[in-house]
């Protein structure tokens, strides 16, 4: 008897932005930062025998962009 075929979630995710095995912990780990939980918890939950680890796994998770300000620069010529 077979089994029924495995339901991908995230076949609309292209393959490249998919999310990793590490990934999600890691976001979970960026989360828990971002609700001012103490590190000491986060590298509790995440299991991470040290601190740099889990800053290791926080890390990455902003988007980054260059920001652009339109500003008057009222110049005569």
């Amino acid at each position: 008897m077979r089994g029924q075929p495995v339901k991908r979630i995230n076949n609309h995710v292209p393959a490249g932005e998919r999310p990793t095995f590490h990934g999600i912990p890691a976001l979970d780990a960026w989360l828990y930062e971002q609700q001012k939980f103490p590190q000491e918890y986060i590298q509790a939950v995440t299991r991470h025998a040290d601190e740099k680890m889990t800053k290791h796994y926080q890390g990455g998770h902003d988007e980054k962009k260059i920001g652009y300000l339109e500003v008057g620069a009222e110049l005569a010529f």
